[in-house]
């Protein structure tokens, strides 16, 4: 079993480390990480720059490649330039804050797990519920059961599994909820303010809000203490608006 990490938090992050300590117990493990914080990038490439990659050893074993891109980066080039052949998982984290609902299509932790399905590789997503994690025993506990579940029973072609997973103790684990994405957003606003030098700038603040109050909601299972697991696709076709958007453009020519 030949297996990707990556992440958008960098490759110096605590969570990508305890993803490699889990992911090495199922296999052959070639880490490819952003050299810095790349948080919520999105699905963003670098085209108009060099991609550098440096080697890092952090000890006890763990080696990567450090990427100066972002993390859809990191998944293109492991796939085409650092691994012996194409790996048979992608695996994505472990993030330091959820990816929910309508956040999402910010997240480079989830574009970095599209990014290998978009190559026809089982990927999946791992996130924490906490900004500043105590512990993650929870978490590489959960990643064990995905990984040993998921293994023979693979997602289908072009849909990643986002995981994410409370910040809470093992013993205080309600167990696992399949979900739908759900409506969580932030609702950002932006602090005026002036620099030293008597210049105008702004800060992008803001609170996540989130209505859901459904079990199968992505965001409340995960408050609840629930691990939430939503299978997500790339492709954003409104499917059933299709034949009411025919309609309307046919009578127009007619």
């Amino acid at each position: 079993m030949k297996i990707l990490v990556t992440n958008d938090d960098g490759i110096y992050s605590s969570g990508i480390y305890e993803l490699w300590n889990v992911a090495k117990e199922f296999g052959d493990v070639t880490v490819v990480a952003p050299s810095t914080q790349k948080s919520a990038v999105g699905h963003g490439i670098t085209i108009d720059k060099p991609l550098y990659i440096k080697q890092i050893d952090r000890g006890n074993g763990f080696k990567g490649n450090s990427i100066s891109g972002t993390p859809a980066d990191c998944v293109k080039i492991g796939i085409k330039k650092l691994t012996k052949s194409i790996p048979n998982l992608v695996l994505s984290g472990i993030n330091i804050g959820s990816n929910l609902g309508n956040n999402i299509i910010y997240s480079g932790t989830v574009a970095a797990a599209v990014e290998g399905a978009v190559s026809g590789i089982p990927s999946i997503a791992f996130s924490l519920d906490s900004f500043s994690p105590n512990s993650f025993a929870t978490s590489k506990a959960v990643i064990y059961k995905v990984l040993s579940l998921l293994l023979d029973n693979k997602p289908p072609t072009g849909t990643i599994l986002n995981v994410n997973i409370p910040n809470c103790k093992p013993e205080d684990l309600k167990g696992y909820r399949v979900t739908s994405q759900g409506k969580q957003y932030f609702d950002d606003n932006f602090d005026e303010r002036i620099d030293p030098r008597g210049r105008k700038y702004y800060w992008m603040t803001g609170k996540i809000n989130d209505d859901d109050e459904d079990l199968d909601c992505d965001g409340f299972a995960v408050k609840n203490n629930y691990v939430s697991i939503t299978p997500i696709n790339f492709d954003m076709t409104n499917i059933s608006y299709i034949n009411e958007l025919k309609t309307i453009f046919e009578n127009e020519e007619n």
